[in-house]
């Protein structure tokens, strides 16, 4: 049982920002970092809780010949229809909140962090305890540019990908409703040192281990 309560930080940002290699630099510096993605990745794994609750309503047509799901069917089935996808949306996010919220509770770091790419838009749906919630930032065109770079680096259609975008809360409105603000407009080194000022004016201890 953990005698003192961590302090509980949310890492966020929208697709395009640089909020995955702001994680890969607050694990080189030695700080625990549940990520939500690979939560989900792993609920997806047959057997797991997730992938009973997936089946259990979406029915075993969503499944490959060997009993795993298929995410390209499944994805079939949501796309056009709203209350499918908000159905699916709603069974991954509790699932994945439940997971974060165990996380928290059983470590044994004074300073604890969340990768949540969608926090600002699931909060309200959701209990998870937090104590701050860090953005990582670009301007929308800057965004859409990098955006638009490495979808064809990627081989994928551009406007596609940028779709995405309209379907989260806007870069600008995310700005209002954090407590810290990482710009990550400049270079990568600029980026890390600008993690550790904030890390240093939030007098959180980094460590190298």
């Amino acid at each position: 049982m953990m005698q003192n309560k961590p302090r509980v930080i949310v890492i966020t940002g929208s697709i395009g920002t640089g909020k995955s290699t702001a994680v890969y630099f607050l694990k080189k510096l030695g700080f625990n970092v549940l990520d939500s993605d690979k939560i989900v990745h792993e609920g997806y794994n047959r057997g797991s809780t997730l992938y009973k609750k997936i089946l259990d309503h979406f029915g075993e047509e969503i499944l490959t010949k060997d009993k795993t799901i298929d995410r390209q069917k499944l994805s079939k089935i949501v796309f056009n229809d709203e209350e499918k996808l908000e159905k699916l949306n709603s069974i991954v996010h509790g699932y994945v909140y439940e997971k974060l919220k165990d996380g928290v509770e059983n470590t044994s770091d004074d300073v604890i962090f969340l990768d949540i790419p969608l926090i600002l838009e699931t909060k309200d749906s959701f209990e998870l305890p937090y104590d701050e919630v860090w953005l990582i930032y670009v301007s929308e065109e800057i965004q859409r540019k990098r955006l638009r770079e490495r979808a064809i680096k990627e081989n994928k259609n551009p406007e596609d990908v940028l779709k995405i975008i309209d379907k989260q809360i806007s870069i600008e409105d995310k700005v209002t409703m954090v407590d810290e603000v990482i710009n990550n407009e400049g270079s990568i080194v600029e980026l890390e040192e600008n993690i550790k000022k904030l890390l240093q004016k939030k007098g959180i201890g980094v460590s190298y281990g």
